[in-house]
């Protein structure tokens, strides 16, 4: 049976058909856990690694995406925290080669018994002014060469552009959940407005049918005034002017008691006329306390 891997067109073909399946596959992936169920698939027939870890740097945090044989495991809030080696790599952008590897973060991912020899690579890459940190764990039984590293690049570029779309999916879903929380708003403070316009008016036609019935009974007093007084005030007027045709017997007997019966009615319809006044005063002074 020949060896392909003496066959370097051979084997750059199966490689090229792995990275197209590859590529094709994670094109069409919508979640950073589809990204992952690709990746855990069709990564190792690529290269090989027993860790492979991606961090993205963003406004709000990083992006991160680790792949073991058995796990993945992804964050995009951003709280998660960056190793050592991370955070230097983001600062002097020198890529790491090192078998000083962090062991909790090294046992908490993979079986250690299971490694010979592990070894921590590290790079930093610019990807459309996005920086991206990559770390890959390889060892004696699982190597990883410098000869990878073009398709280590290759890979990480389907990442960091499908990590970068889902990513705008988010924020414009979160963008769009912020506009649809705030017409909700709008419209319940359109809602407690047009309640208040409601109340307002209903509190008008209230107050104007008041008003109109206060009115009727001005104009009653008014009235009352017009002509019950008028009546009573023009007979003493009427009798007064009859003095200079009597003499002051007359008067006495005749003219002046016909008065005082005037001046008598006429006080009661007066009385009767502060009484409805007072009453509506009263009742406007109830009203404003």
């Amino acid at each position: 049976m020949q060896d392909i891997s003496k066959n370097s067109s051979q084997l750059y073909r199966i490689t090229y058909e792995a990275y197209s399946k590859f590529a094709n596959k994670i094109s069409r992936c919508a979640t950073l856990a589809e990204v992952g169920e690709v990746a855990k698939t069709h990564l190792k027939y690529l290269f090989n690694f027993h860790i492979i870890r991606i961090t993205i740097a963003q406004e709000e945090g990083h992006v991160f995406f680790s792949l073991t044989k058995d796990a993945v495991d992804f964050d995009f809030k951003g709280e998660a925290q960056l190793l050592a080696h991370e955070k230097e790599l983001y600062e002097k952008e020198i890529p790491v080669h090192t078998t000083n590897i962090p062991e909790e973060w090294l046992e908490r991912n993979i079986d250690t018994s299971t490694i010979v020899e592990p070894e921590l690579w590290g790079w930093l890459f610019n990807n459309h002014s996005r920086k991206i940190t990559v770390t890959l764990i390889s060892d004696k039984i699982k190597n990883f060469g410098v000869g990878d590293i073009e398709m280590l690049k290759l890979t990480i570029d389907c990442f960091e552009t499908k990590f970068h779309e889902i990513s705008l999916a988010r924020l414009l879903d979160k963008k769009n959940q912020s506009l649809t929380e705030a017409l909700n708003l709008i419209q319940v403070k359109n809602e407690e407005i047009q309640s208040i316009v409601n109340n307002q008016k209903r509190i008008i036609k209230q107050r104007t049918s008041e008003i109109l019935e206060k009115n009727k009974k001005l104009l009653h007093i008014s009235a009352l005034n017009a002509h019950n007084i008028r009546e009573p005030l023009s007979r003493i007027q009427g009798l007064i002017g009859l003095f200079p045709h009597f003499d002051d017997a007359e008067i006495r007997s005749e003219i002046i008691p016909k008065i005082e019966t005037s001046a008598e009615e006429m006080d009661q319809v007066l009385q009767e006329v502060i009484l409805m006044a007072t009453q509506e005063l009263e009742s406007l002074t109830m009203e404003k306390e």
